[in-house]
């Protein structure tokens, strides 16, 4: 196997946690069913289990860290739950983009919509478009909600548990240099 194909299959054990648990039951045997020899497994099998699971877990904490600052409403409104979420979603995606932290963030909001109910689905929603339109340079981003967010966001400081369902929409638009908010 290449050192390319090494390094990708430790990235993999590093941020999967059941192919880690898979690797670290029976390490010959996995490591021969993905192509890795006998000197490579014995490699990987040197780094004890907790140092393994030490940095695996100081990589999630960094994704999930640098999602929270690109979501900090949904993370405000979700609390404990976007922790939770977020190892959901961790573990069915992996952004390949080089700007990971972004990828990561837009698609978990995208996550969310399936994942919470009612207006705090509307907060992802929002925040993914806003991030699609300023840190991608999008030019041109139309979203409906089915809560009035600028109500949510107005009365968020009071931390609020229900809103009314009112249809509303928001557009980000740029013509040239100049941006449009509606």
């Amino acid at each position: 196997m290449s050192l390319r194909d090494v390094q990708n299959f430790t990235a993999r054990i590093y941020t999967d946690a059941q192919l880690r648990r898979e690797f670290l039951s029976a390490p010959e045997k996995f490591g021969k069913q993905n192509n890795l020899t006998e000197r490579e497994i014995s490699e990987l099998i040197g780094v004890l289990p907790d140092e393994i699971n030490f940095f695996a877990d100081s990589l999630f904490s960094k994704r999930l860290r640098e999602v929270e600052k690109l979501l900090p409403l949904t993370k405000r409104i979700l609390t404990t739950d976007f922790e939770k979420h977020f190892r959901e979603f961790a573990v069915q995606y992996t952004p390949e983009s080089i700007k990971k932290h972004l990828e990561d963030a837009i698609r978990f909001a995208e996550f969310l919509r399936e994942a919470e109910k009612d207006w705090k689905r509307d907060v992802a929603k929002y925040e993914s478009a806003k991030l699609e339109f300023y840190a991608i340079g999008t030019s041109l981003v139309f979203r409906r909600f089915d809560y009035d967010v600028k109500e949510i966001f107005r009365r968020i400081a009071e931390s609020p548990t229900n809103f009314e369902r009112r249809k509303t929409f928001a557009v980000w638009l740029r013509i040239g240099r100049r941006e449009f908010v509606f």
